[in-house]
C-alpha cells in the first residue's frame, strides 16, 4: 500500500481563553494518535506545547520548526512526521516577508512575522521524494497572503517532484490567494476534489456548524491524486484540542 496521509492542524497557541493547553494537548494527541497521519503541518503551537505534545505520540513522531521569533521562541509552523514511513532530506525555514532570510522579519501590514517550513521528505516505502509546505498565513492583510503565496510558489518552482502544501491560510476558498494557488498555479484543493463535509474548520470551540468556511487547507501538485480527505471532529466530552478542526487527506503518487 503506497498510500500516505497528511494532516494540517492549527493546534491554537497557548491562550488565556478557558480552554487551557494543558487540558486540550492530551485530546490532540489521542486525536493524532487514532488517525495517524504519516506527515502534520501545524500552526500556532509554542516550544512547550510541541514538545508536551510529541511526548505524548508513539515514538515514531519526531517534531522539527523554528519559532516565528526565531529560535525557540513565539509560534512554530511545525511539522510532525512518522519517521517509520518518512526520512528528512532538508529543511528549511523561511519568513513570508520582503527579507525571507531575515529572522522575525515582517511586510505588508501582517500582525506579525510569519514562517515557512519547507521539508524535502524521502518517502522510505516507494523511494520517492515528496516537498512540503507548511505555513500560517496572515489573518489581516490580503497583501500578505498574495505576497507569501508568491514566496511559496517560488519554493514549489524549485523541485520537480510531488509537493503539498499544508496551512491556515485564514480565508476560505474563492478568496483571492486560493485562487492563486488553484488556478494560477495549477494545485490541486484535496477537499475539493474528494468532499467530505460541509463544515467549517474554524469553528472557535463550538463544534460542527454546516456551511462555514474552510480555512484550513491541503493542497498538492498534480503527481498526487487524492484519495479521500476528512475533517476530523474528534472530541472527549465536548472538549476540542484545538478551535480548528484538523484536516486530512489520504494521497497516492501519480506515476
Amino acid at each position: 500500500m503506497n498510500d500516505f496521509s497528511i494532516m494540517s492542524f492549527n493546534l491554537r497557541y497557548p491562550a488565556m481563553d478557558g480552554h487551557p493547553v494543558a487540558r486540550r494537548l492530551p485530546i490532540a494527541a489521542e486525536l493524532i494518535t487514532e488517525a495517524h497521519p504519516h506527515i502534520i503541518g501545524t500552526q500556532e503551537g509554542e516550544l512547550d506545547q510541541l514538545e508536551t505534545l510529541i511526548s505524548l505520540l508513539p515514538d515514531e513522531y519526531i517534531w522539527l520548526g523554528e519559532g516565528h521569533s526565531g529560535g525557540n521562541s513565539g509560534e512554530f509552523t511545525a511539522v510532525i512526521y512518522d519517521s517509520s514511513r518518512f526520512a528528512v532530506d532538508t529543511v528549511d525555514i523561511s519568513w513570508l516577508s520582503e527579507q525571507p532570510e531575515t529572522v522575525a522579519s515582517e511586510s505588508w501590514g501582517v500582525s506579525h512575522a510569519r514562517t515557512l517550513t519547507v521539508v524535502d521528505f524521502l518517502d522510505r516505502v516507494t523511494g520517492k521524494s515528496l516537498r512540503q509546505l507548511n505555513t500560517h498565513l496572515d489573518h489581516k492583510s490580503e497583501e500578505a497572503r498574495l505576497e507569501s503565496g508568491k514566496i511559496m510558489a517560488g519554493h514549489l518552482a524549485e523541485t520537480t517532484g510531488p509537493s503539498v502544501v499544508t496551512g491556515d491560510f485564514n480565508v476560505a476558498a474563492g478568496s483571492p490567494v486560493y485562487d492563486y494557488f488553484c488556478t494560477e498555479l495549477g494545485l490541486t484543493d484535496t477537499a475539493a476534489v474528494a468532499p467530505s463535509q460541509n463544515i467549517g474548520t474554524f469553528h472557535r470551540y463550538q463544534g460542527p456548524k454546516a456551511g462555514d468556511g474552510r480555512i484550513d487547507w491541503i493542497l498538492t501538485t498534480a503527481d498526487l491524486r487524492t484519495v479521500s480527505t476528512r475533517i476530523n471532529t474528534f472530541c472527549t466530552d465536548g472538549e476540542y484540542p484545538s478551535d480548528h478542526f484538523p484536516v486530512e487527506a489520504v494521497l497516492s503518487y501519480v506515476d
